[in-house]
């Protein structure tokens, strides 16, 4: 039998080094092998690639990826899959969406909410100054100056129905937030809140304003239950809990209650009271808020009532509601009004009024510049005179000048003479109005008020209507004149040489226009 001598085995350096012995076959150039190099088996200690290659097939032709930063690694996102990161963005792959890339601007933003919204349904999708793309479960916006944020369900829908980042609301500022009964999220031009019981509405502008200071959704209003409605002269919007209120002069002011049912039943904004100019006040036993035109009372005995004029002024003088009056227990329609414990003398005006912005009628006497033309007719009107009460003083006064002589710049008592101006001065003093610069003082001394007939008709505080508009009570102009209609084509007027009833056509002249002194 022959010797058969085994070959010496090779020397290490150290024992331990040494590789162990190979107990399967090698099959790493087998190309029928599942567990490529791209792909290594489990066997080897790493995780097969779940999305058996379609990553790396959609980074293949998606150069704009670059190089891959990690390996491919399985995630959840409310399911399963896996996802990849490269130099530019990140590629996330699902069994029911697919693959997609998700681009480093909007990725940071996906990270942190992938549970909310799920793998991409998409690809990014360019817009006209930004980008979006969807998810399974919302979408992420983003632009230059507001960044990426997420929407989702109710709130992105209202969004989307007003224009997405096109419409008035503008790109979202923040990505939605979780609010105790809601949500809301911040966009360029407003805010949209939502709950289940109010849906989603936006606020904005100087009505978020004033909501952001009574905490939002979380303060005594509540959730928006409208949109912002748009009012004549201003805005205003509805809450769970109460109403906002908007116009340029008074700024935002909430309203609530029992003061806003007593405001609400007079005409809102347009009624006598106008705009609110601050938000309701708690006060001992009760609550009381400011309008341009009174303030309001409230306590759960005496209800609401307003106070409003001299009476209003001396009540503030006596400390309101915390002084020895109390509340008070009435409105003002005579010469007094009625407090819980005593009465107060004063004027004013409860019930018609003219809109803001226009002259105001009152009870009280007008006080004009003392001297020599120191003289304004006493008011005729009650303090809840309506509107035909009031027409019917400012005429009545008129026909008091019948026959007074026609005096050039005067407005004077009646039989001391007075000029076309000077009557319809006179006789609107008659219903309480303050024409402020239009006195006689200024009309006899100031040169510009020499002209007041033609100041008068183009004076924005009175209301002006086509001549063929006219109404008992109105204004007509003439070149350089002024007078008052009766009806009927009939006028009264100061014309040399004295006031006068005549026809507006009178002479064949003809009225240049009309203008409406009660609204």
């Amino acid at each position: 039998m022959a010797l058969v001598i085994a070959p010496a085995s090779p020397t290490y350096a150290d024992d331990a080094t040494a590789p162990a012995q190979q107990q399967t076959t090698d099959n790493s150039n087998n190309t029928d092998n599942p567990n490529t190099s791209n792909n290594p088996g489990t066997d080897s200690g790493q995780q097969t690639d779940p999305s058996n290659g379609a990553i790396d097939a959609y980074a293949a032709t998606h150069t704009w990826l670059g190089l891959p930063t990690a390996e491919v690694t399985p995630i959840t996102a409310i399911e399963s899959g896996a996802e990849r990161t490269y130099q530019n963005g990140t590629v996330y792959w699902s069994s029911g969406t697919g693959v997609h890339a998700v681009r480093s601007n909007i990725d940071a933003c996906y990270q942190k909410h992938l549970q909310d919204l799920g793998f991409p349904v998409n690809d990014e999708m360019k817009l006209n100054g930004g980008a979006s793309q969807r998810f399974q479960y919302g979408q992420i916006h983003w632009s230059p100056s507001t960044g990426a944020q997420f929407t989702r369900g109710a709130i992105q829908q209202y969004w989307s129905q007003r224009g997405w980042q096109d419409g008035w609301l503008g790109w979202p500022t923040g990505d939605e937030l979780t609010v105790k009964g809601g949500a809301s999220q911040t966009f360029q031009h407003g805010t949209v809140f939502w709950s289940n019981s109010t849906g989603a509405h936006a606020v904005k502008d100087g009505i978020r304003g004033r909501y952001s200071v009574l905490k939002f959704e979380q303060g005594i209003l509540g959730f928006p239950t409208t949109d912002e409605m748009k009012l004549n002269g201003g805005a205003s919007q509805r809450f769970q809990y109460g109403q906002i209120h908007w116009s340029p002069s008074t700024g935002a002011q909430f309203t609530r209650g029992a003061i806003q049912q007593y405001w609400s039943q007079r005409g809102w904004q347009d009624g006598w009271l106008g705009w609110p100019t601050g938000d309701e006040l708690t006060v001992k036993g009760g609550a009381s808020q400011t309008f341009q035109h009174g303030t309001v009372f409230w306590s759960n005995s005496t209800g609401a009532h307003a106070v409003v004029g001299t009476t209003l002024s001396k009540y503030a003088t006596a400390r309101y509601e915390q002084g020895p009056y109390g509340f008070p227990v009435e409105d003002q329609t005579g010469p007094s009004q009625r407090f819980q414990h005593g009465s107060i003398a004063g004027c004013g005006k409860i019930g018609y009024q003219n809109p803001g912005g226009f002259f105001q009628v009152s009870s009280c006497n007008v006080s004009v510049p003392g001297g020599a033309f120191g003289y304004a007719s006493p008011s005729r009107i009650s303090i809840n005179a309506n509107r035909d009460q009031v027409v019917n003083a400012f005429i009545s006064r008129a026909y008091d000048y019948l026959g007074t002589r026609y005096v050039w710049d005067y407005a004077m008592q009646p039989g001391n003479g007075v000029d076309c101006a000077g009557l319809v001065m006179q006789s609107l003093y008659a219903t309480g109005m303050n024409l402020q610069d239009y006195n006689p003082t200024a009309h006899w001394y100031d040169p510009w008020h020499s002209h007041d007939a033609n100041n008068m008709s183009n004076d924005r505080r009175f209301l002006h209507i086509p001549v063929s508009q006219r109404q008992r009570g109105d204004l007509i102009f003439y070149p350089g004149h002024v007078a008052i209609y009766l009806g009927n084509d009939q006028v009264i007027e100061a014309m040399p040489p004295r006031v006068r009833i005549a026809n507006m056509y009178a002479g064949n002249r003809h009225p240049t226009g009309a203008a409406r002194p009660f609204i």
